[in-house]
């Protein structure tokens, strides 16, 4: 009896030590997911996806580390640069993709994803176009970013005017505007507000092979032509300068909107989500600003088609988006590369984002989703922001990269207050740029 109570105190002493292996072999393979950005809301929505994710990963358990910071991209690349470790995804904004091209940084660096647009005709050639480095696609975008017109149209019927259908029209109406006070639009010296004019009105900065084309017979001209607008504007007072960190962090715009005296604005989707609605839901000393809506002022806004060019172009305008991209250096890329896939592509998953961070799709068919083009909006008063999104959505320009973008950005960064204020004419604004630019591609920078 003694004998047998011994080998089974052995037997049930083995099998929790096998209990205590198998607990301890299955906390090992939880896998945290380190990924970099500059906006919460991706943050917000990675979250939203997980536990059904999470389903189909029974084997591990997946947990994040999000690091949040205006200057995540750069952050990655100075840490490349010291020969340190990146984390497992980085969100690249678009201008920032650029200076990924230098160098070999992205070959060297990141996963291709190539292989996860299965039919391209599915998606926007441009947001593909964006990413894309010696025929493999590095990063996967996070929205179509095409703009539309903010505005608030009580204004216009209280000067007698109907929304501006051209840029032109809407200069005209800031000689009747202007002199109240009114502007209808902001400029800024960041060179992204000229560039996506110009590509709106068919102008290019860098073509499909990555060749420097700002400066000739073609593209010269559209450039002078959207230069001279600016100025033309600025000068009537259809558009306000904001300059610098001012835009983002600042109470100008706020305060102008608040009091009517910017009535609008030509953005992409996010703008309504990280600017336009939190400035103006937030309290007026939350944003630094006592300034509270004028008696009468209006405080209903509406979104509207962008304004087009006279001359032709395209329907809309497009600045910013951000692209995933996923560290090859990391243990964990070819999980990181599903998630991003199950994430972003398909049309369950652009409906999901839009609805969850206003990131209008960049694949065709969730244009026409019913939960993107029937999302009532209170904030327009429960206006279907996404049928408006929709009417530009098959029209979005094209923004070919190079490492050498910033050295435009540089040029027209530093002279666009110039072109503001008249000192130098449009003429010479298109010739400085070309010339920095230039020097930057000559020189290597």
């Amino acid at each position: 009896m003694k004998s047998i109570k011994t080998v089974a105190l052995l037997l049930l002493s083995l099998s929790l030590l096998g209990l205590n292996g198998l607990t301890a072999a299955y906390a090992q393979k939880e896998v945290k997911i380190s990924a970099w950005t500059a906006d919460q809301l991706y943050v917000d929505y990675f979250k939203t996806r997980t536990d059904e994710f999470q389903k189909a990963h029974s084997d591990v358990k997946i947990t994040w580390d999000f690091v949040v910071k205006p200057d995540a991209p750069a952050a990655v690349l100075q840490a490349i640069a010291a020969g340190e470790t990146i984390p497992d995804m980085v969100g690249m904004e678009r201008k920032q993709f650029s200076n990924y091209m230098k160098s070999d940084i992205l070959e060297k660096n990141f996963v291709d994803l190539t292989d996860l647009i299965k039919d391209p005709s599915q998606y926007s050639s441009a947001k593909l176009a964006i990413y894309t480095y010696k025929g493999k696609l590095y990063a996967l975008e996070s929205q179509l970013a095409a703009s539309v017109f903010y505005y608030q149209p009580k204004i216009y019927k209280d000067n007698g005017l109907e929304v501006p259908k051209t840029w032109e029209e809407m200069v005209a109406d800031g000689d009747k505007l202007g002199p109240k006070g009114i502007a209808q639009d902001f400029v800024t010296d960041d060179g992204d507000i000229f560039h996506m004019m110009l590509h709106q009105r068919g102008g290019l900065v860098f073509d499909k092979d990555g060749k420097f084309v700002l400066g000739d017979a073609t593209n010269r001209p559209l450039a002078v032509e959207v230069a001279t607008l600016l100025q033309k504007g600025v000068k009537n007072g259809t558009f306000t300068p904001v300059l610098g960190g001012d835009v983002w962090n600042g109470a100008t715009i706020p305060t102008l909107y608040r009091s009517g005296k910017l009535l609008g604005t030509v953005m992409p989707d996010w703008w309504s989500s990280c600017c336009l609605q939190p400035w103006l839901k937030a309290p007026p000393k939350a944003l630094g600003t006592e300034q509270a809506p004028a008696e009468g002022a209006p405080t209903v806004w509406a979104v509207g088609v962008p304004p087009v060019w006279k001359a032709g172009g395209h329907k809309t305008l497009t600045w910013g988006g951000t692209g995933w991209a996923v560290s090859s250096q990391s243990p964990n890329a070819a999980l990181a590369k599903e998630f991003l896939a199950f994430a972003y592509l398909g049309e369950e998953s652009q409906a999901q984002k839009y609805v969850a961070i206003n990131n209008f799709p960049w694949m065709l068919a969730a244009y026409k989703d019913p939960r993107v083009i029937g999302l009532a909006d209170p904030f327009f008063g429960g206006q279907k922001i996404g049928e408006i999104y929709a009417q530009v959505a098959d029209d979005v320009p094209t923004w070919y990269p190079s490492p050498f973008l910033a050295g435009f950005y540089k040029g027209a960064g530093d002279n666009l207050p110039g072109l503001f204020n008249g000192s130098i004419t449009p003429d010479q604004f298109v010739d400085a740029v070309v010339k920095v630019t230039q020097d930057g591609i000559d020189f290597g920078n």
